[in-house]
């Protein structure tokens, strides 16, 4: 029996789905800048090189547990207050994806597991929505830092399980440059936001009403 409706509704097959999801992550890469990294990897090497330095002293865990919170407050602040101003879509999956952050680096229970479900939830709520993110993905330094903090994020872990142990005084910087990179990435993450914020006073700001 055929059913007939007021409205024709094209449901796309899951594989175009999944077409469509992989060629917005291949469209995002094309646009990054591997030169990002080089932030990171030079203070990656400070830290693993430099422990005479006074700042050095900053790179512990007991500093960068305040440094790390209070940039993801500050990023939150600034993502809601813009999502507040232009209603975008755009503005309202950053502070979805701050406050997952946020969460996880207060390490409320259950979010050290819950990020790695959370974070690819995220990613593909943006690629469902991929028309109202275009105007910023199409931005080479928003994609850059984008993904320069989740690489940077990426290493971090390894450092965390001590995938680099086979490298001289491991045990002397490792805690350092976990803490401090993953405080960095959290820095990446709010220049994203703060250049975004520019880029929408210029009158690039990406309205939806999903």
């Amino acid at each position: 029996m055929k059913l007939i409706t007021g409205q024709n509704v094209a449901v796309p097959p899951q594989d175009k789905v999944w077409a469509d999801h992989a060629a917005h992550v291949r469209e995002v890469a094309a646009k990054f800048s591997p030169w990002i990294l080089i932030l990171p990897a030079a203070l990656c090497l400070w830290i693993g090189t430099q422990p005479q330095s006074p700042l050095w002293e900053y790179t512990h865990k007991v500093y960068q547990e305040k440094y790390g919170p209070a940039v993801l407050m500050a990023a939150v602040g600034l993502a809601a207050a813009l999502w507040m101003i232009h209603r975008g879509f755009y503005y309202r999956w950053l502070t979805i994806l701050c406050v997952c952050l946020l969460c996880r680096e207060l390490h409320f229970r259950g979010t050290s597991t819950g990020i790695y479900f959370a974070i690819p939830l995220v990613l593909w709520y943006a690629s469902a929505n991929y028309a109202s993110m275009k105007p910023f993905v199409n931005h080479r330094l928003l994609v850059s830092l984008f993904v320069g903090a989740f690489i940077t994020y990426f290493f971090t872990i390894t450092v965390d399980r001590a995938v680099w142990k086979f490298l001289p005084h491991h045990a002397d910087w490792r805690n350092n440059v976990e803490e401090t990179l993953e405080t960095f990435g959290h820095l990446m993450i709010l220049a994203m936001i703060i250049v975004s914020a520019s880029l929408s006073a210029g009158g690039n700001s990406s309205k939806s009403t999903t």
